[in-house]
């Protein structure tokens, strides 16, 4: 096959492997759909070991800011990107970084420790922050330099990761910082275990929520439960379109092969 059908063939694979991307999003959304629609609220008083499903206020147990805005919060994350110019650009992932403090889950019966280490969250981005750390480009162009309280941030980190930063100091890069602050309510769906410290399982004193190793989910958002079930409704979309793309692909593919041989 000439160039144009090369071309083809890669772009016609490349659907097929995203068509199998969408399916396997689609499943874990419907997987934890599931999960979410049979697993009753409980009141934290009432809390006991295995797959548990909550909503109250977020409350610190340590006292944590948000790294770049300072805000008091439970948890934090901050993700950076370069932008990348030519004919394949785009913004590119170069670091990534979260907080993994414990914190309390409170409603109007008690309070539990909640770890958020390798949860899935969905929570709003508090904050976007763009320009340049060096204040220039790579011709020595003057550009928008980065807010101070981002440089701030950035020089405060350990040398790894500020060399890290600093390799793209004269590209544009922007910094996405999302945290759930103090005494916002939140919905989770986590395990509730014995904590390493007692001896006892009864009582929510007792129990912390993190990402089980047999139930191994983990799952921290801003909303109550009805909203989270909204969400997850494109999971239906996502399934059949994933379907459909790769379906097509693959058929087209054959064709070609066919007709090709």
């Amino acid at each position: 096959m000439g160039g144009s059908g090369g071309s083809c063939i890669v772009l016609l694979v490349a659907g097929f492997l995203g068509g199998l991307w969408y399916i396997y999003i689609g499943m874990k959304k419907y997987i934890l759909l599931q999960k979410i629609n049979n697993t009753p609220t409980s009141k934290v008083h009432s809390a006991a070991v295995g797959l548990i499903e909550l909503y109250g206020k977020a409350n610190c147990i340590d006292n944590i800011s948000s790294p770049i805005a300072k805000q008091k919060c439970v948890y934090w994350k901050i993700n950076a990107q370069y932008y990348k110019s030519g004919k394949h650009g785009g913004w590119r992932n170069f670091y990534t970084c979260n907080s993994t403090d414990q914190f309390y889950l409170k409603d109007d019966t008690g309070k539990i420790i909640v770890e958020p280490k390798e949860a899935q969250l969905e929570i709003p981005r508090d904050f976007l922050y763009q320009g340049y750390i060096a204040g220039k480009g790579f011709f020595g162009m003057s550009h928008k330099k980065m807010p101070q309280n981002v440089l701030d941030y950035i020089e405060s980190l350990d040398e790894a990761d500020n060399k890290r930063f600093m390799s793209y100091s004269t590209r544009d890069v922007r910094i996405y910082e999302w945290f759930i602050a103090e005494g916002d309510e939140v919905y989770i769906l986590g395990n509730a275990e014995p904590r390493g410290d007692v001896q006892s399982t009864i009582g929510c004193e007792n129990l912390i929520v993190r990402k089980g190793k047999e139930e191994k989910i983990m799952y921290i958002c801003d909303t109550g439960e009805k909203k989270v079930v909204e969400r997850f409704q494109l999971y239906k979309l996502e399934i059949f379109g994933g379907l459909a793309i790769s379906a097509v692909s693959l058929l087209i593919l054959l064709y070609m092969f066919s007709v090709g041989g």
